[in-house]
């Protein structure tokens, strides 16, 4: 029998830190530079969604990922309880991250999830806020491209 699916904790977690950022609508829906958040986190997301479709090898067992999703509950509620939507938000890609296993870009590529977050737009209308909206699609295609180039070559190569 396959197990081709996250592991039931980790799919709780993540649905706690949706609910817990539904905040993201109403921000993404303001016509403003935070609009294409949505589209930057579906580019953001690529990775995980490749990993579990090209994933049908019942040998290779998934991982849990404890210390991401366990900081990604604490962010999460740390944020509900606070009303810091950033944290709420940093819990999520936390939580959507520990449904990958260890890949070298981890890290950046958890760090690109800035990109679809409105903290980004604050970040951005400091620096460079004719660029924001090329800095955001950029921020999250090159890190994830990359994932899931390394995802697509880690399936075709070893089956």
């Amino acid at each position: 029998m396959s197990n081709n699916r996250p592991p039931a904790i980790a799919i709780v977690i993540c649905i706690y830190c949706i609910v817990n950022s539904l905040d993201l609508i109403v921000t993404w829906m303001h016509p403003s530079q935070s609009s294409l958040g949505a589209a930057a986190l579906i580019i953001w997301v690529t990775p995980v969604i490749l990993y579990w479709f090209f994933r049908t090898s019942s040998e290779e067992k998934t991982r849990d990922r404890p210390v991401l999703l366990g900081l990604g509950l604490l962010l999460s509620f740390n944020g509900m309880v606070g009303s810091l939507n950033v944290l709420e938000h940093m819990g999520l890609a936390c939580a959507i991250g520990a449904l990958l296993p260890p890949y070298p870009m981890n890290i950046v590529w958890l760090a690109s999830s800035l990109s679809w977050m409105p903290a980004f737009d604050w970040l951005g209308g400091r620096f460079f806020p004719d660029y924001i909206i090329v800095a955001r699609l950029l921020t999250a295609a090159l890190p994830a491209c990359y994932m899931a180039h390394s995802i697509q070559r880690r399936t075709f190569i070893n089956p």
